[in-house]
């Protein structure tokens, strides 16, 4: 049964990316990024000054100047693995399996890229209303 699993694990994950390996850079991948793109407009446009972290127990993210906190999508703080399957990672890698924005797969960042889209049409309509009722 072990190996089993083993072998489920290991195939799951050469599939996912292609090679099995436990990611250790410090860079930022596609998905931080966008994270960190979308709340930089959320704090921005809340006057809560910019990104300050992300919490992922929460899911959300905080400015640092502010005391509001934003949503992100739902799936980029899940882990990539369902539970059955976390010791068996854990026996061949040391660590827990990765959450979706560290993963970052096509759907999470699809998932990511649209709530940083909708966050500009905050933006964008905020401007507008804004600028609107200032002149006006």
């Amino acid at each position: 049964m072990l190996q089993r699993l083993y072998f489920t694990v290991l195939l799951v994950q050469t599939v996912r990316n292609g090679v099995f390996s436990q990611n250790t850079t410090t860079n930022p991948n596609e998905c931080m990024k966008l994270i960190q793109k979308g709340g930089n407009i959320a704090c921005r446009i809340t006057g809560e000054g910019i990104y300050r972290s992300m919490s992922v127990s929460n899911c959300w993210i905080s400015c640092n100047d502010g005391e509001n906190n934003f949503m992100i999508p739902s799936k980029s703080c899940q882990r990539t693995l369902d539970l059955e399957f976390w010791a068996a990672y854990q026996q061949l890698t040391h660590h827990l399996p990765p959450y979706g924005y560290e993963d970052c797969d096509d759907e999470i960042q699809r998932s990511l890229e649209r709530w940083v889209t909708n966050w500009e049409r905050y933006e964008a309509n905020a401007r507008t209303n804004l600028c609107k009722h200032a002149t006006g």
